[in-house]
């Protein structure tokens, strides 16, 4: 036999078995090494110290190892040619595994002392024996590497798994916050509908009350003294604390009799026309009633003011929230930013506000959604200017798209945070800046979204920031 044939012969577990077979009929010492497996026998316990090493020549021995948990786990099987206890036999310590018969066979049983003993004896079995056991512990080796590969496999799925589940949880905590908002901004809308049309009784009251003051003093001749001063309070107009001081300087010379303040002060605010009819039909002890009936005129105007800008303001109010919200309409979008800015008047009473309304056309939207959109950056942008500064809105079209710009001169946001700002519960105001509503923005681009359009932001070369909305146009609703 050449090198290479015997090379390949060690190489070959059937031959090398059939080799040892044949030399164990030959050798009774070897005879009474064999042992019958019998299908079900339990050969060794995991944790027990190993006094036997068996190579299976019949049959199969399942390794298996118990969890903590007392959960067994089945490792491998070991057929002809396999040794069962090799790394016990090799190291001397307690077995790792526990071993049982799951098919009946023959294995050859030695002990450490008699398979070195045979191994100096028996050279025809020392190299069998030694290739069986390198062929063992390769086959364990590329089991392990096999095992390695498909648990970093595993591993690998169940961090994509894992990452997977946290973008899941994300988006359904996402969800749950934008639902919860959307049901407090529903509920807002109702309690502001409900509110409205309570204030706009007593609104209503008002303006018939002030209709029906006017209507009784038309009945004085229009040619009495009276009447003309009630007309002429009724068309009067504020003036400025700089002019009201110079004419109750001019009214205390021209009346130096009166010492009453409050009665210089109301002729102070009177026209010219006013004073020089009341000079025309002054009478001793009448200047209080002259003066009242162009203070009647005047309170009657500032109660028609008053009344028609709380009608206004409930008629915004009864737009903005929309009873209607989850329902789209053709609407002019410039009405529902109007609504909007009428609504946060009171933020904006210190702002320079400056509207360039190009015209646009009607387009199919939900137009109280989209008010939430403004009012989210409005806000935003008071926040950003600390309630002082420039804020400009302006709205333009294409033939395909409506576009509406909100702009302020705050400090605008830093460049890094852009990409952020639209992202559920993200606030830059935690972090000292001040720009961000945390679920505000991200609410805006999903409701940007679901019409159809986008939104972007950007900062102003000269400082602030500027909100882009494109909205498509849509004759269908």
């Amino acid at each position: 036999m050449t090198d290479q044939q015997g090379i390949s012969w060690l190489n070959d577990t059937g031959a090398i078995l059939n080799f040892i077979r044949r030399l164990i009929k030959d050798l009774p010492e070897l005879q009474e090494r064999l042992m019958d497996l019998n299908e079900g026998d339990l050969l060794f316990s995991q944790g027990d110290p190993l006094e036997h090493m068996y190579l299976v020549l019949e049959g199969n021995i399942t390794l298996t190892r118990t969890q903590p948990d007392e959960s067994e786990v089945k490792l491998i099987t070991l057929g002809p040619g396999s040794f069962a206890g090799l790394i016990a036999f090799t190291t001397g310590e307690p077995t790792l595994t526990s071993g049982r018969i799951s098919q009946k066979g023959q294995a050859l049983k030695m002990r450490p002392q008699q398979f070195e003993q045979y191994l100096n004896d028996h050279p025809r079995l020392k190299h069998p024996l030694q290739q069986l056991m390198l062929n063992n512990m390769i086959q364990r080796y590329k089991s392990n590497l096999r095992l390695q590969t498909r648990t970093h496999l595993l591993s690998k799925e169940l961090n994509k798994e894992r990452n997977d589940l946290k973008k899941a949880y994300a988006q359904l905590e996402e969800t749950h916050q934008m639902l919860v908002h959307q049901e407090k901004m529903a509920t807002l809308g109702e309690l502001v509908s409900g509110f409205a049309h309570e204030v706009n009784n007593p609104a209503s009251a008002l303006m018939r009350a002030a209709e029906n003051l006017v209507e009784i003093y038309s009945k004085f001749e229009s040619s009495h003294y009276s009447y003309k001063l009630f007309r002429l309070g009724l068309q009067s107009t504020p003036v400025d604390s700089n002019t009201q001081r110079n004419r109750m300087l001019m009214i205390e010379k021209r009346y130096p009799w009166i010492h009453d303040r409050s009665s210089v002060r109301k002729l102070a605010h009177m026209s010219d026309e006013a004073l020089d009819l009341i000079d025309a039909n002054r009478k001793k002890g009448e200047m209080d009633t002259l003066i009242n009936h162009y203070e009647a005129g005047k309170m009657i105007h500032n109660i028609r003011i008053a009344s028609q800008r709380i009608a206004n303001l409930v008629k915004s109010l009864k737009s903005y929230s929309r009873q209607d919200q989850n329902k789209e309409e053709h609407a002019d979008i410039r009405e529902g930013i109007q609504d909007t800015i009428l609504v946060l008047s009171n933020r904006l009473k210190f702002i320079d506000l400056n509207l360039k309304f190009n015209d646009i056309p009607k387009t199919c939207a939900n137009i109280g959604d989209l008010n939430q959109v403004w009012t989210n950056i409005i806000v935003n942008a008071c926040d950003a200017m600390k309630d002082q500064g420039k804020l400009t809105i302006s709205t333009e079209a294409t033939d395909d798209f409506i576009f509406v710009k909100i702009s302020d001169s705050g400090p605008g946001i830093p460049e890094h945070l852009i990409p952020k700002i639209f992202e559920p519960n993200f606030t830059t105001k935690n972090q000292g800046a001040e720009f961000g509503l945390g679920l505000g923005l991200a609410i805006s681009s999903e409701i940007v979204g679901q019409a159809g359009g986008e939104i972007e932001v950007t900062n102003k070369t000269g400082g602030g920031a500027q909100f882009s909305i494109s909205i498509p146009i849509r004759e269908d609703c």
